[in-house]
């Protein structure tokens, strides 16, 4: 008899969990949001825009450093290598710009998951060669099989779906039930506040079901990205954290509260 896996998503009282995104957000207001560096301001009503996004997308799914990744972006945008003609080139001009930063930095650009990147680059090439591009695509589509689509066809690519349909959605109208990126912090922070069961090997439906989650109860101007940015600065530190997190699973405060409760007196 095959087993049955928990639920992904636990119950958490509503007034708790509005606390905790208002707590967070404001936290990344005050902290995060002037020197973030998700900033991008393409005019996506341009199809070779539209790639560049695309492309990003693919950088972040399989390289986790996002500086190394958004520096060897824009190292190959401002050569041209991003151009739509330029891609069928895409190795080689990867791998010459990597050894460009690291000569010119003296520091390690090497991505774990090249290969993923250049086979879904090599798609993304054959998606924007055809009329209408995603644009035609995605009207073809509903938002989730359209997401779906996508996973079928790129390699390794699944998380970062969900940071594209971020970026698309005012070009593309896509409801922001998909706009809620769940990467490895955001995910890692939902399970230390205890609103998930589990912290690794999400499937897309898993995926599916905790962007709609958080765009119901973490709603907010910025989306996925303060909880991220919380989880990055603020969740370093398992052993004694002091969070205003209450029941973060390593908030030493509270810890410490139950454990003078159980002292004798």
């Amino acid at each position: 008899m095959m087993r049955t896996r928990n639920p992904l998503i636990l119950y958490r009282n509503e007034n708790e969990i509005a606390k905790i995104r208002d707590l967070v957000v404001s936290w990344y207001e005050k902290n995060c949001k002037e020197r973030e560096i998700e900033r991008f301001e393409y005019d996506l009503t341009r199809p070779e825009n539209r790639l560049k996004v695309f492309v990003l997308g693919i950088f972040f799914n399989c390289e986790f450093h996002e500086k190394k990744a958004l520096d060897i972006f824009r190292e190959m945008d401002k050569k041209g290598y991003l151009r739509l003609e330029e891609l069928d080139n895409f190795e080689n001009n990867l791998k010459t710009t990597i050894r460009i930063l690291e000569r010119r930095t003296g520091r390690s650009h090497n991505i774990l998951r090249t290969q993923d990147i250049i086979d879904s680059v090599i798609v993304s090439r054959d998606l924007f060669s055809q009329d209408g591009d995603i644009v035609k695509l995605y009207k073809k589509n509903d938002p989730k099989k359209f997401v779906e689509y996508l996973y079928s066809r790129l390699s390794g690519i699944k998380v970062k779906l969900f940071w594209i349909c971020r970026e698309l959605r005012d070009l593309l109208k896509i409801p922001r039930e998909f706009c809620y990126v769940p990467d490895r912090h955001v995910v890692r922070f939902l399970w230390n506040m205890k609103a998930i069961s589990r912290k690794g090997n999400l499937s897309l439906d898993d995926c599916f079901k905790l962007s709609k989650w958080m765009s119901l109860h973490f709603d907010n101007e910025y989306f996925d990205l303060p909880f991220m940015r919380f989880h990055q600065e603020r969740c370093k530190d398992q052993t004694g954290c002091s969070c205003e997190i209450r029941n973060c699973r390593f908030n030493q405060r509270v810890s410490n509260t139950r454990l003078l409760r159980l002292e004798p007196s």
